[in-house]
Order: C-alpha cells, then structure tokens, then sequence
C-alpha cells in the first residue's frame, strides 16, 4: 500500500480536490511500477460532504474528538457525569463543524452539518477507531445507543423513608425491525466489500492489458522498422 502519510494527506484536502489528488498519486505509483499500490490507491473513495467535515474535525480539533470519544467511554463504563461530558463534546464540535463548512462554501451547510454531528456520535459509541484515523468515506446513521445521547445508565432516585421506588417501565424494542436493520446493513457492507474488491481487480487487469498493448505497440514499431530496412537492402 501507498505510504500511510500520502493517504491521509488526500483526506486532509479540500474535497474538491481529493479526486485529481488521488488519480495523480496512482499515476505516480504506476510509474514507478508498483501497480498493486496504484490500484490500491485509485480505489479509495471520495468521501461524502459529512465524512469530509468529520475527517477535518479529527486533524484540526484532535483534542475536542479525543473528548468526544473519552465521554464516549465514560458512558459506557457508567460514569455518572458522561452524560453532560459527551453533550458539551458534542456541542463544541458541532460548531466547530459549522465554521468548517461556512469556511469551505459548500451548499446545503445546515444538513451536511448535522449529518457530520450525527456520525461523530455514532462513531463515538460503536466504531472509535474508525473515526480517530480522519478517512471516513461516509457518514453514519445513529439509531438506540449509537446516538449516546440521553445513553448514560439511569441511577435509581433514592427512596424517601418509609416509601419504595416505583418501578420505570422498560421500553419496548421492536426486535424484528432491530433484527432486519442489522441484516441489511451485514448485507449492504458485504456488497460494497466485494465491490471494492472488483474494482481493485478491474484496476489491475487494465493495467495487464494495458502493458501487453504496450508491447504490441513495439513489436510492430520493430516490426516496421525490420521492414523498412529489408526494403532498403533491397534495393
């Protein structure tokens, strides 16, 4: 694979760019034949508006995400203040993603900002690593803890004297749906794999075709050339 620093630079760039950036750097890998790196490479996918804010969020606010994902942690392990940790996390970066967008000029900024807020939650909750790398392609969609907002477990009120707390009546899932979300999205990402594989694939056997062209193109200038010399002596 191409060098870890030349990646991240392409999800570090303006999006508009990232395009001719990364064709630029497969066409530099092929010449210096390492095709399986250029294929590699000319396979990545532009992100989307909301995973570009989110890539630019983690290189330029690294501290805040960190928060993000430490209130994150604190949630799941039940501290009592992730709750309000996570909320102000979420706030900071949510107008830091505001000032990325209004600084880019991109239209429809309202949405791409809050599809940006929603995928840094998301991540946040099931998927860390994910976002501490900046090379989202897409954004992600909340749904139950995911969102982390409101997740932190709630604690029992305490009981006044001589009375028992009343039971919290526990919300009903509806665990058909629950269940064919997660399939659809099993089947969605097992789609995009073999797609990725594809045309990784696709990539290489044009570069096979295109080098036995490159051949075929000697053997016929030499070809020419052995020609135009017997016709000379020839004469």
């Amino acid at each position: 694979m191409a060098l870890p620093e030349d990646v991240d630079a392409l999800y570090g760039l303006p999006l508009d760019e990232f395009t001719k950036a990364r064709n630029d750097l497969a066409k530099r890998l092929r010449a210096e034949k390492r095709r399986d790196d250029a294929s590699e490479v000319a396979a990545l996918r532009k992100p989307s508006a909301a995973a570009w804010v989110v890539n630019q969020l983690v290189r330029e606010r690294r501290d805040e995400v960190e928060a993000l994902l430490a209130a994150a942690k604190g949630i799941r392990a039940g501290a009592e203040d992730g709750d309000a940790r996570f909320r102000e996390a979420v706030d900071r970066l949510a107008r830091r993603a505001r000032a990325v967008v209004a600084a880019s000029g991109r239209s429809g900024s309202d949405q791409v900002v809050q599809d940006a807020v929603t995928t840094l939650r998301a991540l946040a909750a099931t998927e860390p690593e994910a976002l501490e790398t900046g090379r989202l392609t897409e954004g992600r969609e909340a749904s139950g803890f995911d969102a982390l907002a409101g997740a932190a477990p709630p604690r029992a009120p305490r009981p006044e004297e001589g009375k028992r707390p009343k039971e919290k009546p526990k919300p009903s899932v509806n665990r058909a749906a629950v269940d064919a979300a997660r399939q659809e999205l099993s089947a969605a990402r097992d789609e995009v794999r073999e797609l990725r594989r594809a045309a990784v694939a696709a990539e290489r056997e044009a570069e096979r075709t295109r080098a036995a062209l490159e051949r075929g193109e000697q053997r016929i200038a030499s070809a020419e050339a052995e020609l135009a010399a017997a016709r000379g002596g020839a004469r």
